[in-house]
């Protein structure tokens, strides 16, 4: 098999893998066991924050470190354990972007997932646990002074991509990571919006939930 091949099979099948794997929406699986859409309660975020809201610490938790762990260990298997071929060389980075893609669009839940921060987060960790440490110190910052979880979200979106540029001077890599970036950029308009507004929710605030909302 020549070089072309295999790449093709490793970038292809990775991808798939990932996004595969990143369908696992956590917060959504534990809200359809309690009876209820998570994307028609709260913020309407199918991710760890809005299970917070919704359905208490627990959740938050458990959803939290599913997503993280998700993108964590095919990265890390991928980076650290399996032996690639050099010309698959930027393949591990495809597949934890996959699973941010998957988490925020599975096709499971008509392409409304969550918002992928904390698959980000289990992302930054299996490239570099500095990142990882960086994010999770911005995140509690933010949320500890504004209160705005969106808004430490959007930061580190941010912060990974060109960080990781900085570090490997690859472009490849850095246009692969842009991907899922926009795309979160995208998803958290919203939130900037409602922060405009004054209508976000808080960290530590509550809505029941049966409490509707029209976000996706």
């Amino acid at each position: 098999m020549n070089d072309t091949v295999t790449m093709i099979l490793w970038y292809t099948c990775g991808v798939i893998a990932g996004y595969l794997i990143g369908c696992c929406n956590t917060a959504a699986i534990l809200a359809r066991l309690k009876g209820f859409d998570i994307r028609r309660s709260g913020s309407g975020n199918a991710g760890a924050s809005n299970a917070l809201v919704t359905m208490g610490k627990g959740a938050a938790v458990c959803s939290a470190l599913v997503d993280i762990l998700k993108a964590f260990l095919p990265v890390f298997l991928l980076r650290r354990v399996i032996a690639l071929p050099e010309s698959c060389a930027h393949v591990s980075i495809a597949v934890g972007a996959a699973v941010i893609l998957g988490h925020m669009y599975p096709f499971w839940m008509q392409f409304h997932g969550g918002k992928g921060f904390a698959s980000l987060l289990g992302l930054s960790l299996a490239l570099d646990w500095r990142f990882f440490l960086i994010g999770i110190g911005i995140t509690v910052v933010i949320v500890l002074g504004l209160r705005y979880i969106a808004l430490a979200t959007l930061i580190c979106t941010v912060l990974l991509p060109a960080g990781w540029f900085l570090e490997t001077r690859s472009l490849p890599e850095l246009l692969i990571l842009l991907v899922p970036a926009l795309c979160m950029v995208q998803k958290h308009m919203i939130n900037l919006r409602r922060i405009k507004d004054g209508t976000e929710i808080k960290f530590g605030e509550k809505k029941k939930p049966e409490t509707s909302s029209a976000e996706q």
